[in-house]
């Protein structure tokens, strides 16, 4: 059975991130990834989360708090692309992951959505943020207006960067997801 793309990046993610790992959700949503990371980095580790949305903080906040994983959790209500004005300057360079998951907040205003010009602003800071070896999951959304531009504006960073990174696309459907795996070496 193939995992779903969401199901990947936690695969992926678990090899690789643990306890006192400083990690990043860049698009906290419904906090599903937020608390995913707190899991892993728990009991010395720290998440930060950032939404546009208050929304969708309080609905992260909320559910780290009923996993008892709350003390993990810093919360940011700004846009991703944000990153260098919201978090504390000595988490540069020491960020083991960051997870993005590109378009709305699901079951929320579809009017709001991440944006090509946003996004490209933040993939540039998140790597900038990331620790050596660290990570950058970018999952896009293309079955929306401005989802599949913005999946290959990223894709095109990607390469014009020479960042290394492998491409997976959910299923043969043309609005798929398609997750970006970027590593910085």
């Amino acid at each position: 059975m193939k995992l779903s793309l969401v199901e990947e990046v936690h695969r992926r993610l678990k090899q690789e991130i643990g306890p006192g790992d400083l990690c990043l959700d860049a698009t906290a949503g419904n906090g599903f990834d937020t608390l995913f990371l707190a899991r892993q980095v728990a009991t010395e580790g720290m998440v930060h989360a950032m939404d546009l949305q208050r929304d969708a903080l309080r609905i992260t906040q909320s559910l780290l708090e009923r996993h008892g994983l709350e003390n993990y959790l810093s919360t940011y209500q700004s846009c991703h692309s944000q990153i260098d004005a919201v978090l504390p300057a000595n988490s540069k360079g020491r960020i083991r992951a960051v997870t993005f998951n590109l378009g709305y907040l699901p079951k929320g205003d579809k009017s709001i959505k991440t944006n090509t010009i946003t996004t490209l602003k933040a993939l540039r800071h998140a790597y900038d943020w990331l620790q050596e070896q660290g990570m950058i999951s970018v999952l896009c959304y293309v079955g929306h207006p401005g989802g599949r531009t913005e999946e290959q504006s990223v894709r095109k960073l990607i390469e014009e960067r020479g960042w290394k990174s492998e491409t997976i696309t959910g299923n043969d459907s043309k609005e798929s997801p398609i997750l970006h795996w970027i590593e910085k070496s």
